[in-house]
Order: structure tokens, then sequence, then C-alpha cells
């Protein structure tokens, strides 16, 4: 009877340990991944955008969706290796009314994490186009009801 208690008990010390393990492991990751879309969305705050108002720091502007490479049905997106699947689309819309494309791109050859923006205006019809499947979306970018 006392092997079998022991059994049980380290049994369920190897329980315990594994799931604190994990259990930090998972809670790392999900820090890791928060810290690099804060360091994100602060380079994209820092880019300048040409409105029919003059200049506007990306602050100012309204993020409406950010579109990951992974987002894509192409399964070739999720096998490349490196840093490309935090390439990113990020569609914002500023005053006048104006529209951009942010296209955040990351060189697997640098060292670091330092993304790569190129920014493109777009007009309001490309701008539905892109947003055609999400609503919330296209209310944040247009700030009008949509029909269903």
């Amino acid at each position: 009877m006392g092997a079998a208690r022991w059994i049980i008990v380290i049994w369920l010390g190897t329980v315990v340990v594994s799931t604190v393990l994990v259990g930090w492991i998972v809670l790392w990751h999900r820090l890791v991944v928060q810290r690099d879309a804060m360091r994100l969305q602060a380079a994209f705050d820092a880019l300048c955008f040409p409105t029919p108002v003059g200049p506007v720091m990306g602050d100012a502007l309204t993020v409406v969706k950010i579109a990951y490479q992974l987002d894509g049905h192409d399964p070739d997106n999720r096998t490349r290796a490196g840093p490309a699947h935090w390439d990113s689309l990020w569609y914002a819309a500023g005053p006048g009314p104006s529209y951009f494309l942010a296209i955040c791109t990351f060189d697997a050859r640098t060292s670091g994490m330092t993304p790569r923006w190129a920014v493109r205006c777009i007009d309001e019809a490309r701008m539905r186009a892109a947003l055609t499947d999400d609503v919330r979306a296209q209310m944040l970018a247009f700030g009008e009801a949509i029909e269903a």
C-alpha cells in the first residue's frame, strides 16, 4: 500500500509541475506577442501621412483593420520561415476624409524586428473593396450605417 501512495504522489506532483510550467510558457508567449504588437503600433503612430488637411501622424488616424499574412488562404504564406508571418496590411482612415494602406514588412536578413513601412493613399472605392467582409471596419472607416 505504501508504494501505491508514493506512485500517486509522484504522479500528482508531476502533473502539478508540468501544469505550472505550461502556464508560465503560455503567459510568457502572450507577453512577448503583446510587446511586439505594442512596438508595431508605436512604429505606425510615428509615421507621417499626407491628408487634405496637411500631414498627420499615425496616432491621429483610426486603424480600422490589420490583416496579417496568415489571414490569407494561400498555404505558402504559412510555411515561410522567419519573422515574415508578422508582415501585415494596416488600413487606416483620416481627416478629409482620407484613406491609407500601410504595408508593414520585416526583412529576414536583417537582425532585430525593425519594421519597414510602405504607405499608400487609397480612394474610398478601394477602401470599401478592401473592407467588404468586415462590417466593424466599415463602420470605423466610414462612420455610417451598413445595410445588411
